[in-house]
């Protein structure tokens, strides 16, 4: 392997010769005619058309021969070099769309091969593919001398993979560098070598990322969704020069399509775990159709660590396991045991989602921007300069059902080495999938904290409070919120869409207890200034009983054995626990994108002392529909 690396650099000047020069025959065209499997956007061809760019909402001028410029993001480079706005401007479908793209193309395939960009082959392969999926669109009509230039373009490049792979990617991005070469292949099948390498290389690529669950080992469902629109492109193509389909190829799909189908909400889009965004619920479902006509929906995902359950029309997905491992890592986030919750194809409860800005992208990896509980100045793991992570908690889960009711037990230990003990998680969702509970708790802590949980709701729900609790409100339903503990709604960011989107969550903090009030402190210097309008004292909050119904009372009484059902005072919710909701919001991600650091006195802005005190109590809480 050394020796490859070492003499990549001379392997890659040969393979890029240009067979134009005498020494190799260059077809006419393709022997066999690709079409790209996927709708385009015709909005972004017309700009094109234009010379005008738009990627995550920036605009750009598209400038001649120009390909790559230091101070382009990475993602739009990728996007650029990929060719995959080919399929907006055939969807625009226009003649100077189609002029358009020859163009730009031209300008490509004419540029010396020291000055391509080659070196990243998943790259590579989305623009080998993208040419020949679009062929007859902006090719097939060409001159001469044009079809000549593409076809060599396509060997040269094609080579380039040849020497480059399986160093140079991993993950979905090295699928996508081989469906490339396949492409290339099945198109000039008077060169063999291509197909040898792709089948020498694929059982190797989808062995060492699909899990055996059909999940993907980065943990990320945008990942595994990445994963199976590859595999579904090369069965295609596979198809379409009537090869036979390798065996390794055809199982990985079956077993990526339920599990696919498992990480969806009821609105067709993904769940938002290390680093996914929702997609267009649409391009989700023609994939999976595409890559398989199962229909089946994955029960659970073991290895891939995800907890799925399901009652009536709610639907919640846990992240119940630790990060990814070294070298698949550079997506994951600190979010063991957070969850999001919908019901029908209404999300509620979410996580803040990922972004591919600088800044947010950090921000966003953290606990404090998850449907999970955090501690004051604490990481349950760490985040490296170079975007992988190292000590990784602990992370365990029991998930038992009965009768269509679910518990779902979880732990990790990532603040047990700073004192802050093992978080534990319990939650149960009702067998009608009326009823959704939670108590959050840290086990074992030895220097105490302050905890809160934060519950991010989607940009769709309207929050108004109320003196039995808080209720959330979509176009369908209306749910109620209640807790034990100080619950208050402060302001979120929600990025599962492609863009910040303001929206809000609900933050609960341990109640204090009865017998200890915190005391008013007189500043010691002029920054230092008590809130006239702070209580000195907490109120005393009575806790009222929420009678159980007796179906939900029947299926407590009857849990599996080998599970530990809720404790009854989940459902002991307060009836007047609403104190800090006229309290002043903060918002947890401000208009620009965080930076976190260590408070610098130790203070967390919350009620409780950082040392000298026991630990919280339990946070209890239920979710529960009252109006349809």
């Amino acid at each position: 392997m050394p020796l490859r690396r070492w003499t990549r650099g001379p392997r890659l000047a040969y393979a890029m010769r240009n067979p134009l020069g005498g020494f190799a025959r260059v077809p006419a065209a393709p022997a066999v005619v690709l079409r790209d499997l996927w709708p385009g956007n015709a909005t972004v061809g017309e700009k094109l058309v234009r010379n005008r760019t738009e990627f995550d909402g920036v605009s750009r001028t598209l400038q001649s021969g120009v390909w790559d410029d230091p101070a382009w993001p990475a993602a739009y480079r990728r996007w650029l070099q990929s060719f995959g706005w080919l399929q907006d401007l055939r969807e625009l479908g226009a003649e100077s769309a189609r002029i358009k793209a020859r163009t730009l193309v031209s300008h490509w395939i004419r540029l010396p091969a020291a000055e391509r960009a080659v070196i990243d082959p998943s790259v590579t392969g989305a623009r080998l593919s993208a040419w020949l999926g679009c062929y007859e669109f902006f090719a097939a009509s060409a001159d001469d001398s044009f079809r000549q230039h593409l076809m060599a373009s396509l060997m040269m490049e094609a080579r380039s993979i040849m020497v480059l792979m399986p160093e140079a990617a991993s993950g979905w991005q090295a699928l996508c560098a081989l469906k490339g070469l396949l492409a290339v292949a099945v198109s000039i099948p008077d060169y063999p070598e291509f197909l040898t390498r792709y089948l020498r290389l694929i059982d190797e690529v989808i062995t060492s990322q699909i899990l055996p669950d059909g999940g993907h080992i980065t943990r990320n469902p945008e990942s595994l969704f990445l994963s199976v629109k590859e595999l579904a492109e090369m069965l295609y193509i596979l198809q379409a020069a009537r090869l036979p389909l390798p065996t390794t190829l055809v199982e990985a799909a079956n077993r990526t399509v339920p599990a696919l189908r498992a990480l969806r909400h009821g609105d067709g889009g993904l769940a938002l775990f290390n680093g996914s965004s929702e997609r267009d619920p649409h391009l989700v479902e023609l994939v999976l159709n595409r890559a398989s006509r199962a229909r089946v929906v994955a029960a659970g995902l073991p290895e891939s660590g995800f907890a799925r359950l399901s009652s009536g029309r709610a639907l919640l997905i846990a992240d119940a396991a630790a990060p990814a491992p070294k070298g698949f890592d550079h997506t994951a986030h600190a979010g063991m045991l957070s969850f999001e919750f919908s019901s029908g194809k209404q999300r509620l409860i979410v996580n803040c989602g990922a972004s591919r800005q600088k800044g947010w992208a950090e921000a966003l990896r953290y606990p404090a921007a998850h449907s999970v509980l955090e501690l004051a100045d604490m990481a349950p793991m760490t985040f490296e300069p170079g975007g992988g992570t190292s000590r990784p908690p602990q992370v365990s889960r029991t998930h038992a059902t009965q009768d269509g009711a679910h518990w779902l037990d979880m732990t990790h230990n990532g603040y047990e080495s700073q004192g802050g003990g093992v978080y534990h998680r319990q939650l149960y969702l009702g067998k009608d999938g009326r009823t959704l509970r939670g108590e959050e708790k840290l086990e074992g802590a030895t220097l105490a904290r302050a905890p809160c949980v934060r519950f991010h709701l989607h940009p769709d729900i309207m929050v108004e409070p109320t003196e039995n609790g808080h209720l959330l409100h979509s176009e369908e339903e209306s749910w109620l919120f209640q807790s034990d503990g100080q619950v208050s709604v402060e302001e979120s960011i929600y990025l599962g869409q492609g863009q910040r989107t303001a929206t809000l969550q609900l933050v609960l903090t341990p109640p204090l207890p009865q017998e200890q009030t915190p005391a008013p402190t007189k500043p010691d210097t002029a920054e230092e200034h008590a809130d006239p309008e702070q209580p000195a004292e907490a109120e005393d909050t009575a806790h009222t009983p929420l009678p159980l119904d007796s179906a939900e009372a029947d299926t407590q009484a009857h849990a599996p054995e080998n599970t530990q059902a809720l404790p009854q005072e989940v459902g002991l919710l307060s009836a007047g626990n609403d104190q800090s909701a006229g309290q002043e919001a903060q918002t947890a991600f401000p208009a620009t994108p965080p930076q976190p650091q260590p408070a610098a006195n130790g203070t967390t802005g919350l009620p409780y002392p950082i040392i000298g005190q026991p630990p919280p109590k339990p946070i209890h809480w239920a979710l529960s529909l009252i109006s349809e």
